[in-house]
């Protein structure tokens, strides 16, 4: 017994002295998961943060969806995207959309725009990139709910309950980070240590970077139509160095046939599928031959009897809002396959922007070869042009146009061309066109122009503007 006790003592005695000095033998980093770092390279963080953007934000389900049934790309035949399409969207609704853009894309950019400033991992390239994908996501969140915290967000503990600040001032900030954004891409810094690599939008090319910059400033210049006299000029200007090919267009892409990286709109039909295409779309695309119609929805594979005409398999059939027409056109492929790309800024919306500008400002010549540039833009980007009905159909249509006819062309066909995009809520907001008809089950109301506030925000921050309804303006749409 007494030699065991000793032993056992021993061996405590070995062990106390053994942990003791183990900061002398032992490597420090052993402990350090390499799958799980403590600090996230920026050629990984890029990638994730475009992901993000791309597939929570520019075309989540809880907020593009929505929208989609609000301006009437889609119908919502069942369960939540019928109640949605109703304008039934309350503050709870719109947590996760807040979230995503809060504690998911800003706050990975600012991780990543911290770590290219550092001397260890300094980037002007990764900076530049952060600071433009800062500009579109705080232009999308300030679009959907005007006033947002911004000056005083993302400080974690520090400031729990941030102001927030005015949709007029988050504009100017766009503005101004995309200037530093472009400013940082022109001129980088001898010290830099990493170049823009993990860039899937466009794969390191500063140059496509700085032209997708110029584009947006344009777009942000033209949101402001209702109240900037110069808004339309701006944007002209800004248009001068955008892209001047459809090669510069900004997309982020999924990869094929893998679930984990796939299309928003693909996996939410694949999980719940209770939205169809529009009446409005179908009609307006059979109406005039629009060869876009076999990539924006799917033929119906049953016969469908509606209003006592009957459809034969193989038609296009869209759904009216307030109708759960189980059997409509389903969302297609340009649209809602696997790895169908989701667009972030495109030469198809630059050349709309163009000719809307342009036909403000007196040029309607001009306006008339911008849309023409832009409609056949539109379906080179579906793979579907067709010079037939591009010369002797669209094009001699536009030719007899002038003033407003003119102008209400160009906004009904962007509509058209941007399907299933955020750009299209903002133009209508901003124009009201196309003009449309509110949802008749909605019981006489309009159609809703903006998100309320999340509950998470009127919880727990009491700077959040409070009685806010999805029928009030946001601050640009007067």
């Amino acid at each position: 017994m007494k030699q065991n006790i000793l032993s056992k003592a021993g061996l405590f005695i070995l062990l106390v002295a053994m942990l003791s000095s183990c900061s002398k033998w032992i490597d420090p980093d052993m402990n350090i998961n390499p799958d799980a770092p403590t600090v996230v390279p920026m050629d990984l963080l890029l990638p994730t943060i475009e992901a993000r953007f791309a597939y929570n934000i520019v075309q989540g389900n809880d907020g593009q969806r929505t929208l989609s049934l609000w301006i009437q790309h889609m119908t919502g035949i069942a369960r939540q995207s019928q109640a949605e399409g109703a304008y039934s969207f309350r503050a709870g609704d719109a947590n996760n959309n807040w979230g995503s853009v809060y504690s998911g894309v800003l706050m990975d950019i600012k991780q990543l725009v911290d770590m290219s400033k550092q001397e260890k991992t300094k980037s002007t390239q990764f900076e530049g990139v952060g600071k433009i994908l800062k500009a579109a996501t705080i232009g999308y969140a300030s679009d959907l709910w005007g006033d947002i915290p911004f000056s005083e967000a993302l400080q974690g503990d520090e400031n729990l309950k941030p102001a927030f600040d005015s949709q007029k001032d988050i504009y100017a900030s766009i503005q101004s980070l995309l200037d530093e954004g472009i400013y940082l891409l022109k001129n980088p810094d001898a010290k830099d240590v990493f170049t823009l690599d993990g860039d899937i939008i466009f794969g390191g090319k500063a140059d496509k970077w700085i032209a997708a910059a110029y584009a947006l400033k344009a777009r942000y210049a033209l949101h402001l139509s209702k109240v900037n006299n110069d808004a339309y000029t701006k944007a002209l200007d800004y248009l001068e160095n955008a892209m001047d090919g459809a090669s510069g267009s900004a997309y982020y892409y999924y990869a094929d046939g893998n679930n984990n990286n796939a299309n928003p709109l693909f996996l939410f039909m694949q999980d719940r599928g209770d939205i169809r295409v529009s009446d409005v779309m179908i009609d307006g695309l059979k109406a005039t031959n629009d060869p876009r119609i076999v990539v924006y929805a799917n033929p119906i594979g049953d016969t469908l009897v509606v209003d006592d005409v009957i459809y034969p398999p193989g038609s296009y059939v869209g759904a009216p809002a307030g109708v759960p027409l189980d059997g409509a056109s389903t969302p297609g492929s340009g649209i809602a396959s696997s790895n169908t790309k989701t667009p972030i800024i495109t030469f198809t919306e630059v050349k709309f922007i163009e000719a809307e500008c342009k036909a403000k400002t007196g040029d309607e010549d001009g306006a008339k070869d911008a849309l023409k540039a832009a409609v056949a833009a539109s379906l080179n980007e579906y793979g579907v042009y067709n010079e037939g009905w591009v010369d002797t159909v669209y094009n001699v249509k536009v030719d007899d146009l002038s003033g407003n006819a003119l102008y209400e062309e160009i906004m009904n066909d962007k509509w058209v061309a941007l399907m299933y995009n955020f750009e299209a809520y903002n133009d209508w907001r901003r124009t009201g066109l196309p003009k449309l008809t509110p949802n008749p089950v909605a019981s006489g109301k309009e159609i809703p122009r903006r998100f309320p506030y999340p509950t998470d925000a009127l919880t727990y921050n009491p700077n959040t503007p409070q009685g806010v309804s999805i029928w009030d303006r946001i601050w640009w749409d007067k």
